[in-house]
């Protein structure tokens, strides 16, 4: 499944979900998060059946990406049950992703 863009009210009802929410906060004027987009689309698609993955735009929902402490783009944040469980800032590739992923999925 491709990553989804939500905004702030979708979001919501994407955490109230049984499975954990993977958020990639971006803007489209950043080149780093658009180099990083086909990357975490094949995340999207691989980690499909554990994790929703959606995307924010930062320049869209300013307030939801304060609100979530998003200082620098691209950043991944990890919400188990409605509550942010880890995060990564500007990871480097797809398999700091993978990584990141399954050390923040086990725990």
């Amino acid at each position: 499944m491709a990553a989804i863009d939500m905004n702030k009210e979708q979001l919501r009802k994407a955490m109230e979900g049984d499975k954990p929410v993977l958020v990639d906060f971006w803007a489209p004027w950043c080149g780093y998060c658009r180099r990083l987009g086909p990357a975490y689309e094949k995340i999207a698609e691989e980690y499909g059946d554990r994790l929703v993955a959606v995307k924010v735009n930062i320049d869209e929902e300013e307030q939801l990406a304060r609100s979530e402490g998003v200082e620098l783009i691209p950043t991944l944040i990890l919400y188990k049950g409605g509550k942010a469980v880890d995060s990564v800032v500007n990871p480097g590739s797809k398999a700091a992703m993978d990584q990141f992923l399954q050390a923040a999925l086990d725990s």
